[in-house]
């Protein structure tokens, strides 16, 4: 019978040797969520450059159009002034004219009526 006391009586675990593993246990899920955390921010900041990258090539679109009309009204400008230096003075005028009459220019002397209607 002194072998069946010598198996009963196993060692306890006390409260002290429970307490690394629980310090382990606490380390792990800290560390695990400190990881979560930093791969979430990580996601976010990723996405919000692309965002920022988006929106630049958009804008860089929009200034690239800006400046092909620009270029546009230039050569325009540059062909009135040819005509200018080339004593073609008719046809600059006419024109000058036209310019003035789409930014709804009047000759002195004429007559403006005003549709109130709308159509």
């Amino acid at each position: 019978m002194a072998k069946r006391n010598e198996k009963a009586e196993k060692p306890k675990r006390t409260a002290k040797a429970e307490k690394p593993r629980r310090v382990r246990k606490k380390m792990n899920w800290i560390l695990y969520i400190a990881v979560v955390a930093l791969v979430i921010y990580i996601a976010v900041i990723i996405v919000d450059q692309n965002v920022k990258i988006q929106n630049a090539k958009e804008e860089l679109s929009e200034l690239d159009k800006s400046i092909s009309l620009r270029e546009i009204k230039l050569a325009e400008l540059k062909d009135v002034a040819n005509y200018a230096q080339e004593d073609n003075y008719d046809a600059f005028a006419a024109y000058i004219e036209r310019k003035a009459r789409e930014l709804d220019y009047v000759k002195s002397g004429e007559i403006v009526y005003i549709n109130i209607a709308g159509d």
